[in-house]
């Protein structure tokens, strides 16, 4: 090839001989795809195509190809690409003629499609044509919708193929999702021209005539009908014909095509131009025949314009649609469609599509009438027949089918329509049957089980993750709806599961089962704890209902009948839990089943005394055995020791002065079951907690009297914190060690050939062995961290600001705090510093490698284990006797010290004054949280920033000058060196693993433990700086602190004022903008967005924040901007790199942004001044500022934007079909030895 010179190709065209390059493109091409060739052939293939691209005329040489029907369809597509490279990168550089010569060119390439040739060199004509009208259309190019025209006219009969039908569809299509939907650069920067001309093409002239003057046509439509009426009506014409039978294929082809393309349009198109073309008419024809193709891309596209947001200035099209869609006649077509559609798990993939999408189609005509009833309720409609409908496919056997549905009725639950409330009560029995059915625990039967719902959910999802966080949303729901039943229907709803609930403990195998076989996977377990989900969420509507009663008015008509209701109904609830109470059960999981709910109605109704000693008494009465031997029902025996504390201390702080009555004859009983379990710490605290409790929050005791007796029991705290050997213990980590027991533990794991044994868990430790393990356990079990978390946790709980409680708990350890945290914070340091690998340098290279290997975790993650948590509970059981097991117990209690430690600070927050006007404290905690906490692992570091959570928000303002820089400096720069080397650890083990096939699980755990981390840090970020917002409204307008005094800071003004806190702040923030996490780092580029603002000042710190944020920031974004990763976050990236542009450069506060993007390859200052100008343009977009940006950094490294991706439309499916609201999950973590909540406390750290 040869150039003209100018870096343009020749408009004086003639078409060049191609025939010397056909070979060399030929085999170049050949050399890309052939297996076998060499990489560095394949190298040089490529790059000689690339080369090709580059020439100067390479436009005229596309074209001949591309238009040779001799040559091989990879050549000529080829030479489609060298058509629109020159169109994507060299576009600017055209004139006139040359742009003029280009639509020429794909004008004839149009023209000339035929029937036979390939769909991929068709598609790629059709995105030339787009990429070409993205440039020019309404500017140069005015007369395309002509042509689109001509070409659609071309093919009146199919004798020779619907070729330009398809292409002008294809057209259509790609700009309405260039233009209107993805987040396209080119399309961005002409989103005005495009935009209008794209509305006019598509809507009818009448529309426009209609409008008025709020719409002009600006002469782009060929025509009056408009693209969306014309489509419409050869949808219809296409479903006609292949009804007919005579070439029912084509037309089939051709009336999905048209529904894609149509679908694609709903989502802008105006809801009043819908109407009038009568969109819903043309949608529903496919639902008159059986194909289903058909009918799925009409589905698809009656979604798309059914599920626009209402708005008032359409409310009457928008209820037009709707009603039109509820038809009688059409809701008998769409139950006729899901009856046809039936299919049995993995039997037909098409059908099974069907009625997913018919589900979510129901689903969003259930949600429009649910949110406009007064709109949509009409004489026209067969609601019955409508509802009956969604009680059908609510009932579905795939649950993925039946879940869009089931959300509807959640949403239709609280609605106050008389219409709506009759249906709804018509429904409530197979409403609350379906619900109780679909409350059990799928995700715990056998995975060969026959049960059709089972057999579905394996069709459904490859991952036992993304099955578990489906049926935690579908159980969610379930429960909602039975919590609203029970508001609603209180007498009816409680009087039916608890009824149910009675009959299965009289007839359920809960008695005298075999300990040795017991599993909590028994069916009978599980059905049973599905009746407790349903019974629970019906007491949580009667509370809720119990609420609306007392809000009624004294002068209320129905109050005295909802008085004399709910009477009826405590009275039906106390009979019910006398019954129970005498039922006998052996069952632990199902014991503490029934423990739950006698608490829940305790607190729930009014109960007299005596109903309240009676539950009690029964609590403590309840004996279930252990049995050792048998390992899963010792631990659900275990277990519901616990729980019985737990909700023993729930009716300690409902029912103090009941229980204050019969004081003489509990303590008695509560030292017998403390004694019997003298071996568990835990629950003798507990115990004694819950005698704490009834003291410190009954009110009739006399406050000098209660001090006294309360002081006694929290005596033998202060003693264990005063005793001086133990803040000689904690002195050193050496000294920590002994006391631990884990003084000797380098000879311990010699002796044992740790070092050399590979599977830990399968070598189980001798006698002596066990005796070390159960030494270190007693020796843990003994420090005071339990007990003081525990009475301090009994303290604060529920405590009301300013009350008689706050004030006694605050008397009580105003003495005894100081006495704790000196010896406190040295535990907390010793037990992260037994995770710093320099403190076991003098170790020997193998026993280091096992102090190592000790310090890893197992653990749970919920969304990424491929086990259930029961599972994982049991396989870490099975394991305690094992090498594993002692490593356990090692790590177990060193994470002991310091979350137990966390815990207790945290709760001594809540004494406010007394605990941050403790002088000399702040600088040497913030030593202690953070000195090592690099070398904690990344799950480890949760509770931490809980605990800076904590410590920040509770922080009363005239403290936080004094109090908080020195935490949040070590935070920030502690925990961003320890998340940035965790990322880059995860990136290098990526590219050394890339092409390897190998178990992942492990690595995948880690990314997702670390992802987690990352959000932790970036969410604290996000909390400091609209924490005034929402707490304290009266400072949150303010900023950089000039409007406060010093007693009353926000915390805003603190951080951006105070340099030592913003630098390590800030860099973190750049940090995350390059941390492989979607999620992180679009909540960084919120952030930046939100300070941006702030720093326009010429004051200190402002400038030096500025160029901080036009040099480090700017390039951060640049660089992600040009990472495949990062291509759905390229609207966010972007947007950033304009706000900083625009707020900076342009208002001539710096010339760095300039200085940077000029440092970038290939870019002139000619063109970053045209960019600049756009973006500071009056009356421009975000939209059209980011594609202004995108545009302008678009293949600076060589990685175009396009290459990258664009946001995708349909990023919300996955790829099963489920809806991505359907499948969030609550990052739930376990780890090895975590205990489930006793004290019933914040719930900070995982414990309440």
């Amino acid at each position: 090839m040869e150039g003209t010179g100018d870096g343009a190709f020749d408009i004086h065209w003639q078409a060049p001989n191609v025939s010397a390059h056909v070979d060399s493109i030929r085999n170049a091409l050949s050399a890309t795809l052939n297996p076998r060739i060499s990489n560095e052939r394949r190298q040089e293939a490529l790059q000689h195509l690339e080369s090709l691209k580059q020439q100067p005329d390479a436009p005229q040489y596309g074209f001949t190809l591309a238009d040779d029907y001799d040559l091989d369809p990879a050549i000529r597509y080829f030479g489609l690409q060298l058509l629109e490279f020159s169109v994507r990168y060299r576009w600017t550089g055209y004139g006139q003629a040359q742009i003029g010569q280009i639509i020429t060119w794909v004008k004839c390439l149009a023209g000339s499609l035929r029937q036979q040739d390939a769909a991929f060199l068709r598609n790629k004509v059709a995105q030339l044509w787009v990429e070409v009208a993205k440039r020019c259309w309404g500017s140069e190019w005015m007369d395309m919708d002509a042509l689109l025209l001509g070409l659609w006219e071309r093919d009146l009969q199919l004798c020779k193929g619907p070729v330009h039908k398809i292409f002008v569809l294809e057209v259509l299509g790609l700009l309405s999702e260039d233009v209107m939907v993805v987040e396209d650069a080119v399309a961005g920067l002409r989103l005005d021209v495009l935009g209008a001309a794209l509305n006019e093409i598509v809507l009818p002239q009448a529309f426009f005539e209609v409008e008025g003057s709020k719409r002009k046509r600006l002469g782009f439509a060929e025509g009056s009908q408009g693209w969306c009426g014309r489509l419409c009506e050869f949808a219809a014409a296409c479903v006609k014909q292949a009804r007919m039978g005579q070439q029912a294929e084509v037309w089939e082809e051709c009336a999905t095509k048209a529904l894609t393309v149509l679908r694609s349009v709903m989502g802008w198109i105006s809801i009043d131009a819908a109407v009038e073309v009568g969109c819903v008419d043309a949608f529903f024809l496919p639902f008159h025949g059986d194909a289903v193709a058909m009918q799925v891309a009409a589905s698809e596209t009656l979604l798309a314009l059914l599920s626009r947001e209402y708005r008032t200035h359409w409310h009457e099209s928008w209820a037009r649609l709707q009603q039109s869609a509820m038809s009688p006649e059409r809701v008998g077509l769409l139950r006729q469609a899901f009856d046809a559609a039936a299919c049995g798990p993995g039997e037909d993939d098409a059908k099974y599509t069907l009625r997913k999408k018919l589900s979510e189609l129901l689903s969003v005509l259930a949600d429009g009438l649910a949110q406009h009833p007064d709109r949509l309720i009409s004489d026209k409609l067969d609601l019955p027949a409508f509802f009956d409908l969604l009680l059908y496919v609510l009932q579905s056997t795939s649950l993925v089918i039946s879940i869009p549905v089931l959300h509807s009725w959640s949403k239709m639950m609280p609605v106050q329509e008389n219409t709506i409330i009759d249906l709804v009560s018509q429904a409530l029995g197979t409403l609350v049957q379906t619900c109780s059915e679909r409350l059990l625990r799928y995700e715990n039967l056998p995975t060969d089980s026959e049960d059709e719902v089972v057999m579905f959910l394996d069709e459904d999802f490859d991952t036992v993750p993304e099955r578990h966080a489906f049926l935690g949303n579908y159980r969610r729901y379930c429960s909602g709806i039975i919590q609203a039943i029970g508001r609603t229907r209180p007498i009816e709803a409680l009087q039916h599961v608890l009824g149910q609930m009675r009959q299965m403990l009289q007839a359920g195998p809960y008695r005298g089962m075999n300990t040795g076989s017991w599993s909590r996977n028994a069916l009978s377990v599980l059905q049973f704890d599905a009746q407790f989900n349903v019974v629970a969420s019906a007491l949580k509507g009667f509370s809720l209902w119990c609420a609306d009663v007392q809000a009624l008015g004294q002068d209320d008509a129905l109050l005295a009948k909802v008085e004399a209701d709910r009477t009826s109904a405590e009275g039906a609830l106390r009979e019910w839990c006398y019954g129970v109470i005498a039922v006998s059960v052996d069952d632990p999981e199902v014991a503490s089943a029934v423990l739950q709910i006698l608490v829940m109605v305790l607190r729930t109704v009014k109960p007299s005394s005596d109903f309240v000693l009676h539950v009690v008494q029964h609590l403590f009465t309840i004996q279930i055995n252990d049995v050792p031997a048998h390992q899963a029902y010792s631990d659900a025996v275990k277990s519901f020791e616990v729980l019985r504390v737990v909700e023993l201390q729930k009716l300690a702080l409902a029912h103090a002065d009941e229980l204050l009555d019969v004081y003489s004859d509990l303590e008695p009983r509560v030292n017998e079951l403390a004694e019997r379990h003298s071996d568990q710490p835990r629950l003798i605290w507990g115990y004694k907690a819950f005698l704490f409790m009834i003291i410190h929050r009954a009110t009739s005791i006399e406050r000098t009297a209660r001090m006294a007796r309360l002081q006694q029991m929290l005596k033998p705290v202060y003693d264990a914190w005063s005793d001086p050997s133990l803040s000689s213990a904690v002195s050193s980590l050496q000294n920590c060690c002994e006391m631990l027991g884990t003084g000797d533990l380098a000879e311990f794991y010699k002796t044992y050939r740790f070092d050399q044994i590979q599977d830990w868990s399968a070598q189980q430790l001798d006698e002596a062995g066990q005796a070390k393990q159960q030494g270190i356990k007693d020796l843990n079990d003994a420090l005071p961290l339990r007990m003081t978390k525990t009475m301090l946790s009994a303290t604060t709980e529920r405590l009301q600001p300013s009350s008689e409680d706050l004030s006694i708990a605050s008397a009580l350890w105003e003495d005894i705090i100081p006495t704790i945290l000196p010896s406190l914070l040295q535990m907390i340091r010793q037990a992260q510093a037994f995770h710093n690998m320099s403190n076991w340098s003098h170790l020997p290279p193998e026993l280091q490698v096992v102090v190592k290997r000790t310090l890893q975790d197992r653990f749970w993650q919920s969304g990424i284990s491929n086990e259930s948590k029961e599972d994982f509970y049991a396989r870490i059981s099975g394991s305690k006797a094992s090498y594993e097991g002692f490593a356990s117990v090692v790590r177990g209690t060193m994470r002991n010290l310091r979350e137990q430690g966390y815990h207790i600070l945290y709760l001594m927050t809540k004494f406010d004054e007394r605990f941050y006007s403790i002088p000399d404290l702040t600088t040497p905690l913030a030593e202690v949280l953070f000195r090592d906490a690099e070398c904690l692992s990344a799950n480890h570091l949760h509770p931490l920033i809980n605990l800076a959570t904590g410590l920040v928000s509770r922080c009363p303002s005239h403290y936080r000058r004094q109090f908080l820089p020195p935490l949040l400096i070590q935070l920030f720069t502690k925990l961003d060196a320890k998340v940035s080397a965790e990322w880059e650890s995860i990136g290098a083990a990526n590219e050394s693993r890339a092409g390897e096939d190998e178990e992942l699980g492990d690595e995948m755990r880690t990314e997702s433990v670390l992802r987690q981390l990352t959000f932790s840090m970036v969410s604290f970020v996000a909390f400091l700086l609209e924490f005034d917002r929402q707490h304290d409204p009266a400072l949150a307008n303010h900023t950089n602190g000039h409007a406060h005094s010093p007693s009353r800071s926000s915390l805003n003004d603190l951080v951006l004022s105070d340099p030592t806190i913003l630098e390590p702040m800030l860099l973190f923030c750049t940090h995350a903008l390059r941390m492989r996490d979607t999620r992180c780092c679009t909540t960084i580029t919120r952030v930046f967005r939100t300070i941006i603002p702030l720093f326009t000042s010429t004051t200190a710190p402002a400038p030096q924040v500025r160029e901080f944020i036009c040099t480090e920031v700017l390039k951060a974004c640049i660089t992600s901007l040009h990472e495949p990763y990062f291509a759905d976050m390229q609207k966010d990236l972007a947007a950033l790199i304009a706000h900083i542009i625009n707020l900076y450069q342009n208002a001539q506060l710096t010339d760095t942004p300039r200085q940077v993007l000029l440092s970038l390859p290939d870019m002139s200052e000619r063109k970053i001044e045209k960019a600049f100008a756009k973006i500071a343009g009056k009356g421009g977009s975000e939209r059209q500022q980011r594609a202004v940006v995108l545009d302008l950094l678009d293949g600076v490294r060589g990685v175009s934007i396009y290459e990258a991706g664009k946001v995708g439309r349909d990023g919300g499916q996955k790829k099963n079909g489920v809806a991505q609201q359907y499948m969030e999950v609550n990052r739930e973590g376990i780890e090895e030895g975590q205990e489930v909540g006793l004290e019933g406390v914040a719930g900070l750290f995982g414990e309440g």
